[in-house]
């Protein structure tokens, strides 16, 4: 069986999977310049990482659905707020819990990507047939 990279499964999948990786080592890094607790750090950087993934499935799917939802709006890219919304707080919301002790390093590129996908990734949604206003 050959995998279709530009599907977007696919996509979703390898977006997974570097989110993962590149939060991991950042995470790890950015809190081993502040903290000399490899144990905290290791876990921040397993919970930023695990956390980041799974996020990276949940957003593409809510976007997907609320893309679907304003595709006909006369802006449809306010369709990328309540999803940002959402993964704003709960990485605010998660780091806090952790102790995380670099929290606004830790988790501003994971702000920033995110917009950043979510930008991306709609405007290549919006030119499919399915996301085209009939």
């Amino acid at each position: 069986m050959v995998l279709s990279i530009t599907s977007t499964k696919n996509r979703t999948l390898i977006v997974t999977i570097i989110s993962f990786s590149f939060y991991f080592i950042w995470t790890l890094w950015v809190n081993s310049l502040v903290s000399n607790d490899q144990l905290l750090n290791l876990r921040t950087a397993l919970i930023q990482g695990s956390y980041s993934a799974l996020v990276t499935t949940s957003f593409t799917a809510l976007l997907t659905w609320t893309l679907a939802l304003m595709r006909c709006h006369k802006r449809p890219y306010l369709a990328i707020i309540p999803p940002l919304i959402i993964q704003s707080s709960l990485v605010s919301l998660v780091n806090i819990l952790n102790q995380t002790p670099n929290l606004f390093v830790t988790i501003a590129p994971s702000i920033l990507f995110t917009t950043l996908y979510a930008v991306l990734f709609s405007r290549n949604l919006l030119t499919m047939p399915a996301f085209k206003c009939s």
